[in-house]
């Protein structure tokens, strides 16, 4: 483990980087103002769509999504910086975070054309949020459990199964399998579907294995 930690070598933030954390501590002294310790610790749990939006209209939702799609083109260390500087104030970031840290990516990454000028544009105003449907009745985080099934029929997928801890008004991405298999992860993939709509219709269907 020494000789592995010895080959590590400190490295600095890129100037530009380094120049939005000082943007980004002002424009938090100017929404937030000082927050107690117990707020702050809540800043994962803390939902506030206004302050997400207010983040959204200075391209800070997003990041490192391109222009194209109303992304700013950044970096991973400005959006370092970024989720630094939101968790050390206390931000409430719970409204935008799962769009801005991993659906988004996902769906930049897997979706199609289609699913891309749907959700990332809406993603970046912060007109849109996620949830993390992975948790069911009988597995918990552990994907290699799921009992979700999503079928392809009539051109779509039906999806199968039970979610728990998703009661949120928001989209959400379902994990499921897709075929049943001794390497499990392999039939993997993600759904997404609005929380608010009747009848749960899985759409939207992502292939990430």
């Amino acid at each position: 483990m020494n000789s592995l930690l010895r080959q590590l070598r400190l490295a600095a933030l890129p100037a530009g980087a380094q120049a939005l954390r000082a943007e980004v501590k002002t424009f938090l002294e100017s929404e937030l103002g000082a927050a107690s310790a117990e707020v702050r610790a809540r800043s994962w749990m803390g939902f506030d769509a206004s302050f997400s939006r207010a983040l959204a209209s200075r391209g800070w939702v997003g990041v490192t999504l391109p222009f194209e799609y109303g992304g700013a083109s950044l970096d991973a260390f400005s959006r370092y910086v970024l989720v630094e500087e939101l968790l050390a104030a206390g931000a409430p970031v719970a409204a935008h975070w799962i769009a801005d840290r991993q659906s988004g990516p996902q769906i930049m990454k897997f979706g199609t054309a289609a699913q891309k000028a749907f959700f990332l544009p809406r993603i970046c105003r912060a007109e849109v949020f996620f949830c993390i449907g992975m948790s069911e009745p009988g597995a918990g985080s552990d994907l290699a459990s799921v009992s979700t099934r999503a079928t392809p029929k009539d051109g779509g997928w039906v999806l199968n199964g039970q979610k728990i801890w998703t009661k949120a008004p928001f989209w959400i991405m379902i994990f499921q399998n897709t075929k049943w298999c001794v390497e499990k992860y392999t039939g993997l993939g993600t759904s997404s579907f609005s929380n608010n709509e009747e009848g749960r219709t899985a759409s939207n269907f992502l292939k990430t294995s």
